[in-house]
């Protein structure tokens, strides 16, 4: 993966003429051949990296290679885009040394040779070029482009320092290597390799000693990426339990290879964010699926995808925050960290403080003791990155937990939210974006609701792909993937062109056109009988508390309409016989997901304690009164961008008919 340490080649260095800036200092006597001689090439085994020096040419260590042998490097992604490696030299003492590829950075490529067996793997081109040492800076490295160009003024980061590249591409930190890696701010107009879905935006330290020099430098691709498609998505959590994994791989993986797809034809560059909770810490030893696995299960995908960790990320036997997301660091790369696509400056931060007291297998203790806010070296790092920043750039920043609440109806009828977020952190972040338009994006409730607190700043609290942690899809025999709010399950994709943005929920089951769903509260009726036979052991309160209401017959003629993505510059109208409803906005609870979920629990005589994830109250719904019980309304839903959604609903439509189809 990202950290794979098996390197499968080398690139033979020039020999070194001096140490450091002294050439009065000797260099290390020549060493004497190995006497057990080369091994021969068929016992190489392709590792999980297969590195090529860039520039420079690749040795095989091996004997049995022939001059004109070659290596094919196909790429994953699109089989039509080959390079070859051809043997120009075999020597008994070194093996066969091979021309490596002009402007190629690297990716996932199948590789393949008559000398040896093959596979998919990722290709790392490695800039092995040599670059002038400073006194005291012991991390150091160049950015160039694939034509070997250097690329000035690229940010550069330990996690704690941060600097810029030269005129000549080059970088020098004194770093302490707390972090274990150095990254770049991925610049506009350029993209890394991709290695299993992860962009190489990063390099690990070989040594943990800052007194070593280490050489990290990166390979940029040019890519006109002014307009691309961002899907942000998050809480994955996959678990390996209730066939998380097949409902992940054949509901939500299917779609990103869908939009994928459709980006292609565009000619529109697709890239993802996720924004935390990938696991799940309670079954990483439970289950024996951890980040590791995740990782394993995302490879396939050639997408490149920027992570974030969430409170689920976090090891739950380790008590302190840094050592807890040691996991996330291996497996998957930085938990904070920056870069540009187009007009677009992207920040991914960790937002979750872990105190947990740790434990060992078997005693977890209080395995979710976190607080939300940002370290330190954070918030040093934060104010470092934009400073590079110019002022007016639109902002994506993306945290696990959410910025602000959900609106709730207040006393007087309006509707208002709250923050999530302490008022410490909420005054440092509102000086640092002050001069910046920024979409905040954020997960962790598994709901939806976009709120606007500026004509600067908004915050996009996004659906989570597990929904209600995969149990509706479980329930439905996966015909029905709800949140806790009655949205479906899915993500956000915002269509960007320059500083133009706009943006849209995905449904995973139904793809963009699904923004609302409607009931006919005449028939909602939500009773023992049909949704609860077998919860002969519940009393009727408990009963009455998970339905909120919903037990009681209706007939004022009412419709509900779920508007999913809903925020204030939305409309939502509806008619009968081409005559104007009233539309009203109110607070309360989606029937479909009590169906779903709290009806499913009810009916297995559940406690309170099993009554994990029930029905949340959300106000992105919307009451309609018609005049008849029968006659059809047509519901008009218009977003931000004048997009309509339309549907004319036949009545009476019974919520029984809804639970057991896969149209809703």
């Amino acid at each position: 993966l990202a950290l794979a340490t098996v390197v499968s080649a080398c690139n033979k260095p020039a020999p070194d003429t001096h140490r450091g800036d002294d050439p009065d200092v000797p260099v290390d006597p020549p060493q004497p051949p190995a006497e057990t001689g080369l091994p021969d090439i068929s016992t190489f085994k392709l590792g999980k990296t297969f590195a090529v020096p860039f520039g420079g040419r690749l040795l095989m260590p091996y004997k049995g290679f022939s001059k004109g042998d070659v290596i094919s490097l196909t790429a994953r992604y699109d089989a039509s885009v080959r390079f070859e490696l051809k043997c120009e030299e075999v020597t008994d003492e070194d093996g066969a040394y091979f021309t490596t590829p002009a402007r190629y950075a690297g990716g996932m490529c199948e590789v393949s040779c008559t000398r040896f067996t093959g596979g998919m793997t990722y290709v790392d081109m490695v800039d092995a070029s040599q670059i002038d040492k400073v006194p005291g800076k012991t991390t150091y490295g160049r950015v160039i482009d694939i034509d070997g160009n250097p690329v000035k003024g690229v940010v550069v980061s330990d996690g704690v320092l941060v600097t810029t590249t030269d005129d000549s591409g080059r970088y020098y930190l004194a770093s302490q290597r707390k972090y274990g890696y150095v990254f770049i701010s991925v610049p506009s107009g350029y993209k890394v390799a991709v290695n299993r879905t992860i962009p190489q935006f990063f390099r690990n330290f070989t040594s943990t000693s800052y007194t070593d020099y280490e050489v990290n430098s990166f390979i940029l691709t040019p890519e006109n990426n002014t307009r691309h498609n961002m899907t942000v998505f998050t809480d994955t959590h996959l678990a390996a339990r209730t066939n998380d994994l097949r409902q992940f791989e054949s509901s939500f993986k299917t779609d990103l290879r869908k939009q994928a797809e459709e980006c292609k034809a565009a000619g529109v560059p697709m890239y993802c964010l996720t924004l935390g909770d990938l696991a799940w810490d309670e079954y990483w030893y439970n289950n024996s699926y951890s980040l590791e696995n995740y990782a394993q299960t995302m490879a396939d995908l050639d997408i490149p995808i920027y992570n974030i960790v969430g409170n689920h990320d976090n090891d739950p036997y380790v008590a302190d925050d840094f050592g807890a997301e040691a996991a996330f660091r291996k497996w998957i790369g930085p938990t904070y960290y920056s870069f540009n696509i187009g007009d677009i400056h992207y920040i991914l931060m960790d937002n979750t403080l872990f105190s947990n007291k740790g434990g060992a297998p078997g005693i977890i203790g209080n395995v979710q003791d976190y607080k939300e806010g940002f370290t330190a070296d954070q918030l040093k790092w934060l104010k470092s990155d934009l400073s590079h920043v110019p002022a007016g750039t639109t902002v994506f920043f993306g945290t696990h937990i959410a910025y602000t609440g959900r609106p709730s109806q207040q006393t007087d009828g309006s509707f208002k939210y709250g923050f999530s977020m302490p008022a410490d952190y909420r005054t440092q972040l509102s000086s640092l974006f002050a001069q910046y338009k920024v979409h905040y994006v954020s997960g962790h409730n598994h709901i939806s609701y976009t709120n606007r607190l500026s004509d600067r700043l908004m915050e996009h609290n996004i659906v989570g792909v597990c929904g209600t942690w995969w149990w509706t899809g479980y329930y439905s025999n996966y015909k029905c993937n709800l949140c806790r709010d009655g949205a479906p399950m899915g993500s956000k994709v915002f269509e960007i062109d320059g500083s133009d943005v706009k943006w849209q929920l995905r449904s995973m089951d139904h793809g963009p056109s699904y923004q609302f769903r409607v009931y006919d509260l005449n028939n909602c009726q939500i009773t023992r009988a049909v949704y609860c036979p077998g919860g002969t052991r519940i009393t009727d309160e408990f009963f009455e508390k998970y339905t909120h209401g919903y037990s009681a017959s209706r007939s004022d003629n009412k419709l509900l309409v779920n508007v999913f993505d809903y925020d204030d510059n939305w409309t939502v109208t509806a008619s009968e016989s081409g005559s104007a409803l009233s539309v009203k906005r109110v607070d309360s609870y989606d029937p479909l997901h009590i169906t779903h979920f709290n009806t499913r629990r009810l009916n297995g005589n559940a406690t309170e304690s099993s009554m994990t994830f029930p029905t949340l109250k959300t106000s992105h719904l919307f009451e309609v009164s018609a005049h008849t019980a029968t006659t059809p309304v047509t519901i008009t839903v218009t977003d931000s961008f004048g997009r309509q959604f339309v549907e004319t609903v036949q009545r009476p439509r019974k919520l029984y008919d809804m639970y057991i189809s896969s149209n809703y």
